[in-house]
């Protein structure tokens, strides 16, 4: 894959961002990356996350 692909499955991804369940949003925007990870070992996953409109979720206690 080409950086257009991962700028293209970004933009999608953010398209939907608001429109899909958040648990199944992020299982998306992670597996994308993940196998991105798996294509490009330069793959920038904290920067896919951000044009995806993925926020990394956070526990509080």
């Amino acid at each position: 894959m080409t950086r257009k692909d991962y700028i293209a499955t970004a933009e999608i991804l953010n398209y939907v961002s608001d429109k899909t369940h958040p648990a199944v949003f992020s299982k998306m925007v992670v597996d994308f990356a993940e196998m991105f990870a798996k294509d490009n070992p330069r793959f920038d996953a904290n920067r896919f996350y951000s044009a995806s409109n993925y926020k990394i979720p956070s526990f509080k206690n």
